[in-house]
Parts: C-alpha cells; sequence; structure tokens
C-alpha cells in the first residue's frame, strides 16, 4: 500500500482564485456567484460562450491544479457535483415547458447531465482514462476523494485528478429559498454560492507536496459527533490530542465543548457559502495549513494555537446528516 500525497491544488469560489489570500470579508448576499477566472489562454472565446459556469470553473481549476503538481496527463478524473450543470438543466426543462414538450433540441441536455464537467476535462486534455462522477448531496466532492485515494493507495494509478464542482441556478435556488433552505428576507436559511476545487493526489511525494491524506470517513447520519470523530480517529491509530487543528462546515462543532477546545479551529462557509461540495475548500485550507503553517485570521474561532501544525481534521455536515471526516498530516 502506497502513501497519498496531495501534489497540486486549483481552485475558484466566490472569494479566492488560485491562491487563499488576506483581504476578504463575510458574503453579503444571500446568493453569491464565484469569481471569473481568466478563460482566454484555455479556452477559446467561441466555446467559452457556449460552455456553463460550471464547466469553466472546473476546466480552469483543474488544469492549475496540473500545472501546480507538474503532471500533464492523470491516470484518472474523479469529479464529485451535488446538482451537476444545474444551468444547463435549467434551460432544458425551460425549454420543455415553452415548446409544449415539442421541437426540442438535445444540446442543453446533453451538457445538463453530472458528469459534464468531467468528461470535458477529459476531452480538453485528451485524457481516455478511468473517468467517474459521484453525486452522493453534500458527500460528492468525499465520494470523489476516498475513490482516488484508493486508487493511488492500491496502486492502480500513480496520479488522479479529483474535484468538486456546484453551480448556480437561477429558479432552483429560488426553490430552496422559498423551503428555508437559503436564506432570504423571510427566512433564516444559509448563504448560497458556487465553485469548482480540484486537487492532484500521487503516491510519490514531490516539491509541491501539500500534504499527506491519511484517511477519508463518510457518514450519513449521525447523533453523537464527538463519538463519531473520536472513533474515525482511533481506527487510524491517532489519539485525539495528537490533532493539531480542526477545520470544520459543520455548524454543531463550535457549540461542542469537548471538541472546541481540543485544537485551532477554523470554519470557513460564512465566508465561501454553501454548496454541495464546498467541503472541498476546507480540503484546500488544510492543505494550505499543513504547507504554510499559517491561515488567514478570519478563519480561526478560537485562542488555540499548535507550534507546529501536523495533524489536520476536516468535518463537514449538513444539517445533521452526510457526515464526513478527512484526515491530513503534514509530509
Amino acid at each position: 500500500m502506497k502513501d497519498v500525497f496531495v501534489n497540486g491544488l486549483g481552485f475558484v469560489n466566490a472569494q479566492f482564485i488560485d491562491e487563499v489570500g488576506h483581504e476578504f470579508d463575510l458574503l453579503q448576499e444571500f446568493i453569491s456567484k464565484a469569481k471569473s477566472p481568466s478563460l482566454k489562454e484555455i479556452i477559446s472565446p467561441a466555446m467559452s460562450r457556449r460552455m456553463a459556469s460550471g464547466v469553466k470553473m472546473g476546466i480552469y481549476a483543474s488544469l492549475k491544479a496540473l500545472e501546480e503538481a507538474k503532471v500533464e496527463q492523470p491516470d484518472t478524473i474523479i469529479t464529485g457535483t451535488a446538482l451537476g450543470c444545474l444551468v444547463d438543466s435549467e434551460k432544458f426543462l425551460i425549454n420543455i415547458i415553452q415548446n409544449n414538450e415539442a421541437f426540442l433540441t438535445p444540446t442543453a441536455f446533453i451538457q445538463s447531465t453530472h458528469n459534464t464537467v468531467g468528461s470535458q476535462i477529459a476531452l480538453h486534455l485528451g485524457c481516455n482514462a478511468y473517468n467517474f462522477t459521484y453525486t452522493n448531496g453534500f458527500n460528492s466532492f468525499e465520494n470523489a476523494l476516498l475513490d482516488g485515494s484508493l486508487q493511488v493507495e492500491t496502486e492502480e494509478v500513480k496520479t488522479a485528478l479529483v474535484g468538486g464542482i456546484d453551480e448556480i441556478g437561477e429558479r432552483t435556488y429560488q426553490l430552496l429559498q422559498l423551503i428555508g433552505e437559503i436564506k432570504s428576507a423571510t427566512n433564516q436559511g444559509k448563504k448560497y454560492s458556487e465553485g469548482a476545487h480540484f486537487c492532484v493526489l500521487s503516491n510519490e511525494k514531490s516539491v509541491t507536496s501539500y500534504a499527506k491524506l491519511l484517511a477519508v470517513s463518510i457518514c450519513n447520519g449521525y447523533e453523537d459527533l464527538y463519538a463519531e470523530i473520536l472513533k474515525f480517529i482511533e481506527l487510524n491509530h491517532i489519539n485525539l490530542s495528537d490533532i493539531d487543528a480542526i477545520i470544520s462546515g459543520e455548524e454543531s462543532l463550535k457549540d461542542n465543548n469537548r471538541l472546541n477546545g481540543l485544537a485551532s479551529l477554523y470554519e470557513y462557509k460564512e465566508f465561501i457559502g454553501e454548496y454541495g461540495t464546498s467541503s472541498a475548500f476546507g480540503f484546500v485550507l488544510g492543505c494550505e495549513l499543513l504547507k504554510k503553517q499559517i491561515l488567514p485570521s478570519q478563519f480561526k474561532k478560537n485562542d488555540r494555537k499548535a507550534e507546529k501544525y501536523k495533524n489536520i481534521l476536516l468535518v463537514n455536515g449538513h444539517n445533521g446528516k452526510d457526515l464526513s471526516l478527512i484526515l491530513l498530516q503534514s509530509v
């Protein structure tokens, strides 16, 4: 069994492109679009105009991750998305209604499938390798990460391009506001956004390595967050006291007295918004912290500080479900 190293990152979200800077504020809007990266050198303007935002973000972030890892062709491409190419899905459904289910062009339908981003990345790279997309709600990125890490660990592949992508669809998010999932003037839901985050996993350490990926755990439902974390840590032969930082996308964690004072606590969703694969940004933060040993102070939620960050626990959940736990270690 081989070790799994994170050798490259690429990302786009509402606050950051390519790097986690120190100048950013809380999201002000109920729904925030991701920043637009420069695509001129990557995709022709004619092609770019026909692409959904999720596809453009995905291609950009994946190429940045590959460039940083110095990998021209990955051995596998694995993506995760909760709602897929939502904009094109809405276009197709609107066309069905407006055209009374007749005279429909297939383009919007073809581009609306969840695996569109993974396939477009493969077409852009000319990659004919294993290409798979996971659509498991708020655990979509974690399922993709688990698949990629297992393939690298068992030496089925040497490098795996893994990412999470979700975009904003106007009509869908209006409906989510109506049911209270997204914050509005009439409810206390969450602030939503979109983004794409990719990493390159490898069984070889390099000068670009950020971290070692030790384990990924996924749980559909849970009652005791502390018990789940303790079980996960013990299964991986690490003591709870060895955890130097917790990076959380789970709201209930900060109210858990047994966990809040355990290690340095960081939270991120109030800055980049909630969406199906927002936990992928938590993964980015974990890798950044292990490599640079510091994160912007805005993410910090307690006064604990480690002399050196060696073991980092990533925790994410959504409405008491879809718990995911990821363990990263310094290299």
